[in-house]
Order: structure tokens, then C-alpha cells, then sequence
């Protein structure tokens, strides 16, 4: 795991982009970095009926502020087996002005370094803008016993006394939505939130269909996480118009595929290509990669287009795979 100061440019030009102050849609848009993402967000925010303490938590609290980039950490020693690295490297983003960070209960140490990083962090800079981490809950356990464990192992790693906010992925989810076993976890969630365990409760990868379900069975849903990008449209279908009309913020992650959408992919054999798909989410997004096409010259013409469009930009081509996908979800439209 390294640094890279292009990433970095990529990310500071997506923080300088005017981003749409909507009552409908807070638009969140998250780019692959050297770990896993960043994001690009409204920092605006609109206060939801219910009650909200002062930091905003809290039963019936609907308030998430959102920063325009989230450093997302699923793979933080898998391409440097250096934990010291890691935490090096995040404490870096935190010094660029990085605060906030995406994790899960299933990413390895993932939640244990990012506690080592916000100690080291808060030590040293104890007079900085406080460090926020979005974790996950990834289950297909409806339990409560279940929830506890997980939401405890949670605190301990990243040393908080409340997670600022937790997505619920399923793994047993029906495309019809006549599987309902989620919607126990669900409740499991928002008994945490309101013993004051979560700050905020979202999605992660669900589809309108469960989404729905979620709000209408009482889950303050504020967020829901999905992929998007030039190769893989799938939130078009019916969850982009359910999150504006609900107001709930879409997160959206692998905007430029892993990095398949950057320079270092231009030029390449399909052969090459592959050779280079070094990590788990590379080659995640290598089978998104295929279901958008198996022609492998209209990859590559999407990559010269898009180096094209971002030429007054560095780098060029991660830059115009951002802007694209802002432009798909019609960001200046409402949304």
C-alpha cells in the first residue's frame, strides 16, 4: 500500500467542484483512491423532523453531514503487507484535510488500524476537526445477540464510544423483496441507534425494491452505498428516483472502476490488462468491466475519450470518469 500524488490531485480537483445543494438528493459520489475510495458530497445538510442531539445523533435524528471526499479503507494492507504503511498513509490523507473513512466489520484489520490511525491522529493534533468513520454491519444474521457482538467489536477496534454511522449489507436479499429476513437486522440497528450505540444508519447495496422496505418498516435510513460508474449504470433503475424523492444521500463507490478508468490501463493488451488485476477489488471491477462489453476496443475508445475530455485536468482520465458520472445523475438538475 502506498501514497500516490496523483489520487491525491484527483481527489482535490473532485473537492473543488461545485457540488448541488438539493432537498432532495445530497449527492455523494465515491472514486476508487490508493485504499479503496473517496468522495465527492455536498457538505450542506437539512435537518429531517425528530429529535437530534447537538452532534447529531440520536432516536428519530436525520441530520448526516457528508464531506465532499470519504477515504474508503477495504483494502488497507492487501498491497503493502505493512500495517505501520497503512497507518502512515492515513494519517497523510488526514493531513491533506481527509477526515472521514469508510470501513466494514468484514475488511480484515481494516477497523483496528483505522483505530490505531485516530489515536495517533488525536495525539498529535488533538485541536484538529474530529476524525468520523462509516463502518459496516455484513450479515445474514437477524439476531440480536448477533448485532451486539459485532456492534462491540466495532467500538473496541476504532477506540469510540458510538459509531457515527453503520450500513446494513444482507447477503440474502430477493430482487421482488418477498425475502424480508433484512428487515430483522434492520430493527437490530436501530434498537443500537437508539441506545445510543450509531449515530446514523444507511444501506449498502440495496436495490429500490429493499430500500423501500427498509424506510417503510421504520429504518432511518440517511444513506445507501452502491456501486456506479460509466460501467456499471445499475442505480438508474428506479434507486436514483426513490433516494430523491425520500432524501436520502446516495453513496456511490467505484467511479473509476478500480482504476480500469485511468491512464494506466490506456494502451494495453487484453492480456496485459489482466496481468495487472493485483487485488480484490481490481478484479471486482474486472467483471464489471465485462458485463458493460467483451470488446475490448471499445474499452479502449472509452479510454482515449475520456483522457480527451479531461485534458485540462490531472490526471486527465480519472478527472473526466468523476465528471461523467456526475453528469449521468444529472448533477445541476436537482439531483
Amino acid at each position: 500500500f502506498w501514497l500516490n500524488h496523483r489520487w491525491f490531485q484527483a481527489c482535490r480537483q473532485a473537492m473543488a467542484t461545485p457540488c448541488v445543494r438539493s432537498p432532495f438528493l445530497w449527492l455523494l459520489v465515491t472514486v476508487f483512491l490508493g485504499c479503496y475510495s473517496c468522495a465527492v458530497a455536498d457538505v450542506d445538510v437539512e435537518a429531517v423532523a425528530g429529535s437530534c442531539a447537538s452532534d447529531g445523533r440520536g432516536p428519530g435524528c436525520r441530520h448526516l453531514e457528508l464531506p465532499r471526499v470519504i477515504v474508503g479503507c477495504w483494502q488497507l494492507v492487501e498491497r503493502h503487507a505493512d500495517r505501520e504503511k497503512a497507518v502512515e498513509t492515513l494519517l497523510a490523507y488526514a493531513a491533506e484535510g481527509f477526515t472521514t473513512f469508510d470501513t466494514a466489520d468484514i475488511y480484515g484489520p481494516s477497523e483496528s488500524i483505522l483505530g490505531d490511525f485516530r489515536r495517533r491522529w488525536v495525539a498529535s493534533q488533538p485541536d484538529s476537526k474530529p476524525l468520523r468513520f462509516f463502518t459496516k454491519y455484513v450479515t445474514e444474521d437477524t439476531g440480536a445477540r448477533s448485532a451486539d457482538q459485532i456492534n462491540s467489536q466495532s467500538l473496541r477496534n476504532l477506540g469510540v464510544e458510538a459509531l457515527d454511522m453503520v450500513q446494513l449489507h444482507f447477503w440474502r436479499l430477493a430482487s421482488d423483496g418477498s425475502d424480508t429476513a433484512f428487515l430483522s437486522a434492520g430493527k437490530q440497528l436501530m434498537r443500537l441507534k437508539n441506545e445510543g450505540k450509531i449515530g446514523h444508519l444507511a444501506g449498502c447495496n440495496m436495490d429500490a425494491v429493499n430500500l423501500k422496505a427498509m424506510v417503510d418498516d421504520g429504518m432511518e435510513i440517511e444513506a445507501n452505498q452502491v456501486q456506479y460508474s460509466l460501467l456499471d449504470r445499475r442505480p438508474e433503475h428506479k434507486l436514483l428516483e426513490y433516494c430523491r424523492e425520500q432524501g436520502i444521500k446516495l453513496t456511490i463507490f467505484g467511479v473509476v472502476a478500480g482504476g480500469l478508468l485511468s491512464d494506466s490501463f490506456v494502451g494495453l493488451s487484453k492480456g496485459e490488462a489482466q496481468s495487472r488485476l493485483d487485488s480484490v477489488s481490481r478484479r471486482m471491477y474486472w467483471s464489471s468491466l465485462q458485463r458493460w462489453t467483451q470488446d475490448w476496443g471499445l474499452f479502449q475508445q472509452l479510454l482515449q475519450t475520456l483522457r480527451r475530455v479531461g485534458q485540462r485536468h490531472t490526471p486527465a482520465l480519472t478527472v473526466a470518469a468523476v465528471a461523467s458520472a456526475l453528469g449521468l445523475l444529472r448533477v445541476g438538475e436537482g439531483g
